[in-house]
């Protein structure tokens, strides 16, 4: 995929001239993060005045070349703060600093067990919608897996439906 090559001036009117200078300056000063690329998609972390780096993402392409951003800092959800500029000036000045990321099954398959929890919790805790995937698994029609049927809950469930479960078989 070929991404497009970013002016100074197209970075500028993405982010605005002061967004733009302050940009520079973090980009010389090395506050770009774990430059990453996935597809028309860049990803890194900005380290800004708090404590936290920002993470940033900018999607690329087309005749804009900037199709949109957003970062997590409290002026980034437009995509158009110093944050977002030092990843864009990073980009055009280094583009190989953006390496491509694994799949995510790839790296997840990496991760110890304890970390997988943690990162979950860690969902959970952020969008408490996601505990009702931990009780209500799915399995997705596109996949050749089955959806984990263990545990109290789904056993307590079939004793509710009235199915035998192996312990109540005669």
């Amino acid at each position: 995929m070929n991404l497009p090559t970013l002016e100074e001036e197209t970075i500028m009117a993405w982010t605005g001239q002061a967004a733009y200078k302050r940009g520079q300056q973090y980009a010389q000063e090395g506050r770009v993060l774990h430059p990453r690329r996935e597809g028309n998609v860049l990803l890194a972390l900005c380290q800004g005045q708090a404590v936290e780096p920002y993470r940033v993402r900018v999607r690329l392409g087309g005749e804009e070349g900037i199709l949109s951003a957003r970062c997590t800092c409290p002026v980034g959800a437009e995509g158009r703060c110093k944050h977002v500029a030092a990843v864009l000036i990073l980009w055009r000045e280094r583009p190989h600093a953006f390496r491509p990321l694994p799949s995510l099954a790839e790296e997840l398959a990496r991760w110890p067990k304890k970390a997988l929890i943690d990162l979950v919790l860690r969902m959970i805790e952020r969008e408490p919608d996601l505990r009702e995937m931990v009780y209500f698994p799915f399995q997705s029609p596109s996949s050749n897996h089955p959806a984990p049927q263990q545990g109290a809950f789904h056993a307590q469930s079939k004793r509710e439906s009235g199915k035998n479960t192996p312990s109540q078989s005669p």
